[in-house]
């Protein structure tokens, strides 16, 4: 497996499982699956989607082995069939639901047998609201920045 694919592997897995009120929450790896059903937490849909990554050879580098910078992106979409009536406190609580399975405090939750994943850090985490069709789309983009050797 290349480091793109045991990088966002790690992160999936770690994801996975992610629940609100009882209701496990799906995650996508590049677009959403139309054949999954998204699940409607306190009248939201809600999904997570693993977006955009790339990396880079991190500036320092050790004696063992090559080591690269990933930036990957996480977007969690809460979903309004409403007008304008919404709460972010769910997209919110989803969003530090992630975080938390991503990084423990300092350290991070991450794991591979492809990579040896040496440090996960939390570069940007911002809101996105969008309006169409009826919908209110409430979304936190948080964006990873992974260390590993390879």
């Amino acid at each position: 497996m290349d480091v793109s694919g045991a990088i966002r592997t790690a992160l999936f897995q770690a994801i996975s499982g992610i629940s609100v009120d009882g209701v496990a929450i799906p995650v996508f790896d590049g677009i959403v699956n139309p054949n999954v059903t998204i699940p409607t937490i306190r009248n939201a849909n809600v999904y997570i989607v693993l977006q955009d990554q790339q990396e880079s050879e991190a500036p320092n580098q050790n004696m063992c082995s090559e080591r690269i910078t990933a930036n990957i992106t996480v977007r969690v979409v809460t979903k309004y069939a409403t007008g304008g009536v919404v709460d972010r406190t769910l997209c919110d609580t989803i969003a530090g639901l992630v975080h938390a399975a991503v990084r423990s405090g300092r350290k991070h939750n991450l794991t591979s047998s492809a990579v040896n994943i040496q440090n996960v850090d939390y570069p940007v985490s911002r809101n996105i609201d969008e309006f169409a069709g009826g919908q209110t789309a409430l979304s936190r983009v948080i964006i990873y920045s992974i260390t590993a050797n390879i």
